[in-house]
This record gives C-alpha cells, sequence and structure tokens, in this order.
C-alpha cells in the first residue's frame, strides 16, 4: 500500500516538473506621429504584447498569444480616443465635429441543435465588424473639468457627413479587415 502511494507522489511530481511553464511578457510601444493637410497634429500609439509560455524542464514553447491596442490624440489632447483592441482606419473632421472610423472583432456565440443526437450546440467565434463614432467634448475650465467621450453613429451618418467634411487615414498595421 505504502509502495502505490510513493509510485502516485512520484508520478505526480514528475508530472508537476514537466507541465510547469513560465510565461514572458514583451511589451513594446510604437507612436507614429503626423501631421494632417489641416494642420493637426495626430499622434497614434500601439501597444503590442507578445507573451510566450514555455517548458521549465523541456524549453518547449506550448502557447504563445499576441495582444493589442491603439489609441491616439489630435492637437496634444484636444481630441484623445482610446477603443483598445479597435484599430482606427479614418478621422473625419468637420466644422467642430470629429468623427473615427475604426474596426472591431465582436465575439458572436450561436446556440444550434443536433439534428441527429438532438442535443444544443455552443459554438462561437469573433467576427470583425466596422464602427462609426462621433467625438463630445463637455469639458471647460481648459479641460480640468467635465468630460469626454465617443458616440456610436450609424455608418449612413459618417458617409453623409464624408461629402461634405475632411476625411484622413489614420495610420496603422492593418491587421483587422472586414470580410464583405
Amino acid at each position: 500500500m505504502i509502495y502505490q502511494v510513493y509510485k502516485v507522489l512520484f508520478f505526480v511530481l514528475v508530472l508537476g516538473l514537466f507541465g510547469n511553464c513560465t510565461s514572458k511578457t514583451i511589451t513594446k510601444v510604437d507612436k507614429t506621429k503626423k501631421i494632417l493637410e489641416n494642420g493637426k497634429h495626430l499622434v497614434v500609439e500601439k501597444i503590442n504584447k507578445n507573451t510566450s509560455y514555455k517548458g521549465v524542464l523541456t524549453k518547449h514553447i506550448y502557447n504563445s498569444t499576441h495582444q493589442y491596442t491603439y489609441s491616439f490624440t489630435v492637437d496634444r489632447g484636444d481630441v484623445n480616443w482610446d477603443e483598445g483592441a479597435g484599430e482606427p482606419k479614418h478621422i473625419l473632421f468637420c466644422n467642430k465635429e470629429v468623427y473615427v472610423h475604426y474596426l472591431k472583432e465582436k465575439y458572436t456565440s450561436i446556440t444550434h441543435k443536433d439534428t441527429l443526437g438532438n442535443q444544443v450546440l455552443d459554438s462561437s467565434y469573433f467576427k470583425v465588424e466596422e464602427a462609426f463614432e462621433l467625438y463630445v467634448d463637455k469639458r471647460y475650465f481648459f479641460n480640468f473639468f467635465g468630460d469626454e467621450y465617443w458616440v456610436e453613429v450609424t455608418p449612413e451618418t459618417y458617409e453623409q457627413k464624408k461629402e461634405t467634411c475632411n476625411e484622413y487615414d489614420i495610420p496603422n498595421d492593418n491587421e483587422l479587415t472586414v470580410d464583405k
């Protein structure tokens, strides 16, 4: 009996040693600065995080992940955008209004019935979609008080404004594309 316990403990110890992983995260910040044709100063910041999981004894890489976030500012804080994993594509200036067009990944889950077993099955996927937002600035007293935020608008509204306003490309790495 004691021999069996030692065997199990030895097996758990060996499994623990070979199964343990260490993780290493490398963070890289890229800033792109651009003067737009209307004289506005655009600063786009992209933060890349690469994490790899390596076995302690085997030194084998078991998994690696890549995450990124975008943010941008116009004229040193007059307009701020930070949508996280969204990838900005265009910025639109209309008189005193500012719009942004960006791509984002949306998590979609599907529930369906198996026709043979009559079981309910769940599946999910990420879908890239376009998003459009209007910048609302309610700050006052040298921007110390109040709030600023983005409000989602329809693609039709953005297209209407695009006809009479100035649209500029926002530098990005084109990691997201829309499947049409």
